[in-house]
């Protein structure tokens, strides 16, 4: 059974874990050109950078070449619902529910009927901005607002908005403050050059974040690990309250192998869901280090080794340091 990952995240770890399961089975990552190739998977090779119609061939071409039995796709995955591919392709859930999760406003309205729903408002122009956070401020006094990209990962381009220095930015950029009118005056400024790209107003959540690593079956649960963050270490847990949340979520969305939710806590002490991604977290790793065997489990299921019905839940209840997490990286670092 050959499995091919293209260009995502952390996946030398990943498929080192499906592997240690079962040797029978083969996993393939694809990356970048120039990024670094790490050990764990049976082979890595460098994609090329083309426009999607033609990747989407390029793919085609490489699961006949390569003997792909199942393709994940990690990049570019609108572009494969309903791709005519010459093997199975596993998605994490629908087309329609992938748009909806990878939308952040689209996200945010389709939770609006839950309790850990995040009130979230969306800005085109600045313009919008403006009057979207005084609509902000005015629902929700004394929360402080937040902007990030519509549609992004990693926390790219968020910033809390602050009444502060209006060099706060500037002086301390780790702290990702701008002052509100710094910020709609720079939008204007680069809506002089080309349309900015649509943004979510939010508040901001001061933490901790737990990350739930779920093996999902068809919109089911099959186990699941929560890591709540801590500056200096992280709780891995195989139980967790925010269980019932997770479920509810994981049913509405039709999720579907491993993937990714992200809650955070408010200032007032209550839990929202941030966002679901729709793959495998690189933290995913730090548990099956310690017996959660949910990536093992996922390949088992892929290749057919294992049914749903056979996966068990282990009980995790542990503590882990920043150096506990940074030598379980080096083992075996991200691709």
């Amino acid at each position: 059974m050959r499995i091919w990952f293209n260009r995502g995240f952390s996946l030398a770890p990943i498929a080192k874990a499906m592997k240690t399961a079962d040797s029978m089975l083969e996993v393939l990552v694809s990356t970048g050109e120039g990024r670094p190739v790490y050990a764990g998977p049976d082979e890595t090779f460098v994609e090329p950078d083309l426009e999607p119609d033609a990747y989407v061939q390029w793919v085609r071409e490489q699961i006949v070449a390569r003997r792909v039995d199942i393709f994940i796709p990690t990049r570019l995955r609108e572009h494969f619902y309903g791709a005519d591919l010459p093997c199975l392709v596993h998605f994490a859930s629908s087309k329609d529910a992938f748009s909806i999760i990878e939308d952040k406003h689209a996200f945010a309205h389709a939770t609006r009927h839950l309790e850990c729903h995040l009130p979230t408002f969306h800005a085109d122009s600045a313009d919008e901005l403006e009057r979207n956070l005084e609509v902000f401020e005015a629902g929700y006094p004394g929360l402080l607002p937040c902007v990030k990209p519509r549609k992004g990962v990693n926390g790219h381009g968020f910033w809390k908005l602050t009444d502060h220095s209006p060099a706060a930015h500037l002086l301390h950029p780790e702290f990702r403050n701008m002052r509100k009118d710094v910020f709609i005056q720079t939008l204007r400024m680069q809506e002089d050059c080309e349309p900015i790209a649509p943004l979510v107003i939010m508040g901001y959540l001061p933490g901790p974040e737990v990350s739930f690593d779920v093996l999902a079956h068809a919109g089911r649960i099959l186990k699941y690990v929560a890591r709540t963050k801590f500056d200096r270490h992280q709780l891995i847990q195989s139980e967790h309250p925010l269980e019932t949340y997770a479920e509810t979520l994981v049913r509405q969305f039709g999720l579907h192998g491993v993937v990714n939710l992200q809650f955070r806590k408010a200032s007032d002490e209550s839990w929202k869901i941030l966002e679901i991604n729709a793959r495998p977290a690189g933290g995913s790793v730090y548990a099956e280090e310690f017996g959660s065997s949910l990536l093992a489990d996922w390949g088992g299921i892929l290749s057919g080794r294992l049914r749903p019905s056979d996966i068990k839940n282990e009980p995790i209840d542990l503590e882990i340091s920043k150096t506990t997490v940074h030598s379980i990286v080096e083992k075996e670092p991200v691709s």
